[in-house]
């Protein structure tokens, strides 16, 4: 009997060694392909802190609005100039993220710590201006995100962060960008569809840090 337990005993203790053996190496962070191509592009994008975009948005509402964005960023200074059809139905946006200046095209000036919310209420539609100096370069903002995906190449597919969801269309490598940027982007957060295409990035210098 002692020499059967001790035979049982042994195939247990070589069953759990095969265990060990052949169990899967722990997978990769959840949603990301290429986890050492994502630390390189997120530290570009750290240095990252000049840049300037022209392109277009289109809101996917019943009676959606389409017009053209002007966006160019000094490191924490930004401008940003939405303006709509003959320049109606649009506003610009100065400053600093703790100081934004808000002007209509009806010539109003707001000063405004929340510019996402006064944002929304000059344009009677979500515009994630806060966050978007992040989401345009293809990467997070800062904070805690639900969900990402990132390819191969390390480039942000998918996000989701701050109630919005973020669909990463194409990608396109400018003139002396220091890696791919975005091109075309889809952001939805379930009452304001935005579409948003760049059809120009310059200005790009890397020498500044954002």
């Amino acid at each position: 009997m002692k020499r059967l337990s001790l035979l049982g005993l042994l195939v247990v203790m070589l069953a759990f060694s095969g265990c060990a053996i052949i169990r899967k190496p722990p997978s990769s962070t959840p949603g990301i392909d290429n986890a050492t191509a994502w630390q390189q592009r997120l530290g570009t994008m750290q240095r990252f802190g000049n840049w300037s975009l022209q392109g277009r948005v289109a809101t996917g509402q019943l009676l959606g609005w389409t017009g053209n964005l002007s966006w160019r960023e000094r490191g924490e200074h930004f401008d940003v100039r939405l303006s709509g059809p003959l320049g109606a139905g649009g506003m610009r946006a100065n400053g600093t993220l703790d100081q934004v200046e808000i002007q209509t095209d009806d010539g109003k000036h707001f000063f405004t710590r929340d510019p996402d919310s006064l944002v929304k209420k000059t344009l009677g539609w979500s515009f994630p201006l806060a966050p978007l100096r992040y989401w345009a370069r293809g990467v997070p903002a800062p904070g805690d995100y639900q969900q990402i995906s990132v390819d191969k190449q390390g480039q942000l597919t998918a996000l989701r962060q701050n109630g919005w969801k973020l669909s990463y269309i194409e990608y396109t490598t400018p003139a002396g960008a220091p890696t791919s940027l975005p091109r075309r982007v889809v952001l939805d957060n379930g009452e304001t569809r935005i579409r948003l295409v760049v059809d120009r990035w310059f200005d790009l210098d890397t020498a500044a840090a954002n």
